[in-house]
């Protein structure tokens, strides 16, 4: 973070109060995170569904945190009190970050901003953007799933203060819009992977959802780019064009011959990578042409994550051939597509997050990789809406109908896959090919009770859930 003093940060909130000054020394750090404050933060008390942060005000002075905001005046008169202290008092401490953030991306002139959302596939997308970016630029990217009304202003201040690129991850919920979060970055570049169905219970419909989506643009003024993925249904360039502001620039990613990026020829190995032929035609001669485009990492459906990432790096004069170089050294966030290759069997960690969409676009990568058997540990998905049962159940019958041999739920939600491919298993009964094996757990420390003595040396093992689900804790388990 750039040295920040207490007089920016009062003019950049709106209605600030500065409640008692012990002169500061420059703010070098943000948080909310009573664990992570240090000499130089500035903590904001913020106030969550579980944890009110101005309990933890006492807490946050003793780890020499030097200053504050806060929103209840109480607090502010009984820290301000002790005389050691900054304490600056606001109406919203979420809309306050969040207005900070803002001014500070807005004074930080020559950085350039490429913001990404979808409702799947945007956190590695993410990372496929931070590694084609790095083959030009230093660059910064949202660390994790920093992707929330708190999590944007808290990767906008963690960047370095001589990065020349930023990448940042933008999601939506009940708490926030995109478009409030593109208020804040502001990005010349957005970039859309999908619409899909998470989400559904706060919007509504897959309209209205792409909508959301689309706030990416919704500060665009001249001539900046949205790149989608054409694939989905509802990022058509026809449809997109009538979302979008009149002069936005529409690069199209996907299998049809009118698309900017056209991948085809899609060869999948599993856990062994993928690859493709990437035809690009923008128009530019200095970028257009065909490209084998290979990356090591699991699931074909990341050729079009890696495809939209070669997309942007035209925007900024990195050259496809150039960028398909990045790839191959992209570092992805914890817990998504991990590896983990042990002596007697190998394990997917996609635990991080799921949808239908990329549950079913997990399977479909397990089953392409090469195994004595194949696995798959499946714990709920959530924020489905109203069709939670049925978009639950499509996983179930998908993973009988491309033959996987195993599969273990995890959790109440989850049941109704085990119950869907129970039920495609029936009917399918005479099909050699339908052989899969369902087990189902209530919870996750009955599956871990009995998951060892269940699973086989030669195992190849898909874990995947929404994040609420914790089945990391699973994979530890396993032995």
């Amino acid at each position: 973070m750039k040295k920040t003093g207490i007089k920016y940060i009062l003019e950049s909130m709106h209605g600030a109060k500065l409640i008692s000054d012990t002169g500061s020394k420059e703010i070098t750090s943000v948080a909310i995170d009573s664990r992570q404050v240090k000499s130089g933060t500035l903590f904001f008390a913020v106030i969550g569904e579980r944890n009110d942060g101005h309990d933890f005000l006492p807490a946050v002075k003793e780890s020499g945190c030097l200053a504050a905001v806060v929103s209840n005046p109480d607090w502010a008169k009984k820290i301000s009190e002790t005389g050691d202290m900054t304490v600056i008092l606001v109406n919203n401490t979420r809309d306050a970050l969040m207005q900070l953030a803002k001014q500070y991306m807005a004074d930080w002139k020559d950085l350039i901003k490429v913001a990404v959302t979808g409702s799947v596939g945007k956190t590695s997308t993410k990372d496929f953007l931070g590694a084609v970016l790095s083959a030009k630029y230093k660059t910064g990217k949202t660390p994790g799933n920093l992707n929330s009304d708190y999590g944007v202003p808290l990767t906008v201040f963690g960047f370095e203060d001589d990065i020349e690129a930023a990448v940042i991850e933008m999601g939506a919920g009940e708490s926030v819009h995109i478009s409030e979060l593109a208020d804040i970055v502001r990005p010349q570049i957005g970039v859309v992977t999908n619409v899909g169905t998470s989400h559904l219970e706060v919007f509504g419909t897959r309209e209205n959802l792409s909508i959301e989506k689309l706030g990416i643009t919704k500060y665009f003024n001249d001539k900046e780019t949205v790149i989608v993925n054409s694939d989905c249904d509802m990022l058509t360039r026809q449809k997109v064009s009538k979302i979008v502001p009149s002069d936005t620039e529409i690069l199209t990613v996907g299998s049809k011959d009118d698309d900017n990026f056209i991948f085809r020829d899609i060869k999948d190995g599993g856990i062994d990578g993928v690859s493709c032929i990437l035809d690009v035609q923008t128009g530019d001669e200095d970028y257009d042409g065909t490209f084998e485009l290979t990356i090591p990492v699991v699931g074909s459906h990341n050729l079009g994550n890696a495809a939209l990432a070669v997309a942007a790096g035209t925007r900024l004069d990195i050259k496809p051939k150039d960028a398909i170089l990045a790839l191959a050294n992209t570092h992805f966030s914890s817990g998504r597509l991990e590896i983990d290759r042990r002596d007697n069997l190998t394990i997917i960690n996609d635990a991080y997050n799921a949808s239908p969409e990329s549950m079913k676009a997990g399977i479909k990568m397990l089953m392409a990789s090469k195994a004595e058997r194949h696995v798959a540990i499946l714990g709920a998905m959530f924020e489905l809406g109203d069709d939670s049962v049925e978009l639950h159940r499509s996983v179930g019958t998908y993973a009988v109908d491309v033959g996987l041999e195993l599969l273990i739920t995890i959790g109440s939600n989850a049941e109704a896959i085990a119950s869907a491919a129970e039920d495609a298993f029936i009917g399918a009964e005479h099909n050699i090919a339908s052989r899969t094996r369902v087990i189902s757990y209530k919870d996750k420390n009955e599956a871990i009770k009995d998951l060892n003595a269940i699973l086989h040396k030669g195992d190849l093992i898909l874990v995947k859930a929404s994040r609420g689900m914790k089945l990391e804790e699973v994979i530890s388990a396993i032995i």
